[in-house]
């Protein structure tokens, strides 16, 4: 069974990371799934503004022909992969534009090449990326600049302290898609959660050293066990010949523990929920968004079940 039998590899032309698309192409062919490669471009869009209708034309025949020629391109380095891709030009922005292909091809995966944000390389997301996160109703694989090879390590982020049954679910969700591709790139499975005690500091002051101490012990031991049953309602184990997984339970401030270890650990990716208990709307969770701005590797950002998409 494949996590994903149609993939939209979304692509402008500031894409240019020839490692991104053989991630993207390998990603294709170890589901075996359809590959469609959207060339999006807001050129198309802006054009349709101009006064001057003759030199509309022109200019729109003229880009027309350079997005057909990269696209020809990509698809060339598609086939030379094995893939018989096909391929669109798209006037606009993935972000408002992508809706109507997920109906229209039923994607059920979103790969978007990152886009520069400088003069050599993206080094946090882009507005327009951004928006795209917070609103396609599928997962969207948002993939990093990087000059270097994968270092082979994918980290899923959870919040298994919520009793929330949607945030349970939407675990299990990230916990699958994890597991599912650190087997598919033989990569090393990293959990991470983060817990901290349950009081405002000015309550925590009227505690003795002892208290403190015991609720801080049963906090973390809760988070622990959460994590456990999580992992076996899903069949995950630490100590699995099949698959190398590492159990992270840290402390204090979720987004700012989370940035701090995936970038210790130089990770590919990471899979995380964009949208908590929030079935509706477009607003992408605090710690989500503080997260994908202090992070530099692949994002796969998962919705909860129900979450309906404000471009629908």
């Amino acid at each position: 069974m494949h996590a994903f039998r149609s993939i939209l590899l979304a692509v402008t032309r500031q894409s240019a990371s020839e490692l991104e698309l053989h991630q993207a192409f390998r990603l294709t062919l170890d589901n075996r799934a359809t590959l469609l490669i959207a060339l999006f471009d807001q050129s198309l869009e802006a054009l349709h503004y101009l006064q001057f209708i003759p030199l509309e034309k022109r200019l729109e025949d003229l880009l027309r022909k350079q997005l057909e020629e990269e696209l020809e391109r990509l698809k060339a380095l598609a086939w030379e992969q094995g893939i018989d891709a096909k391929t669109l030009i798209v006037p606009g922005r993935p972000r408002l534009a992508v809706y109507p292909l997920i109906k229209e091809y039923h994607i059920d995966l979103v790969i978007k090449l990152a886009d520069p944000g400088g003069a050599l390389m993206r080094k946090q997301l882009t507005g327009n990326d951004l928006a795209l996160l917070r609103k396609c109703p599928v997962p969207t694989l948002m993939m990093a600049e990087r000059d270097q090879q994968p270092s082979g390590k994918i980290m899923v982020a959870m919040d298994v302290g919520d009793p929330d049954s949607e945030a349970h679910n939407l675990n299990c969700i990230l916990l699958q898609y994890g597991v599912y591709l650190a087997s598919q790139e033989s990569a090393e499975l990293h959990l991470v959660t983060v817990w901290d005690v349950p009081l405002a500091r000015r309550s925590l002051k009227t505690l003795s050293d002892e208290e403190l101490y015991e609720l801080q012990e049963i906090t973390r031991r809760r988070y622990c066990k959460k994590l456990q049953e999580l992992m076996q309602e899903v069949s995950v184990k630490e100590s699995d010949e099949r698959l190398s997984v590492s159990i992270h339970v840290l402390r204090g401030n979720p987004a700012t523990e989370i940035q701090q270890l995936i970038n210790e650990l130089n990770g590919d990716m990471i899979v995380m929920g964009t949208l908590g208990r929030h079935n509706e709307g477009i607003l992408v969770g605090n710690t989500a968004e503080i997260i994908m701005n202090s992070i530099h590797c692949s994002i796969l950002a998962v919705k909860p079940e129900g979450f309906v998409s404000p471009l629908a």
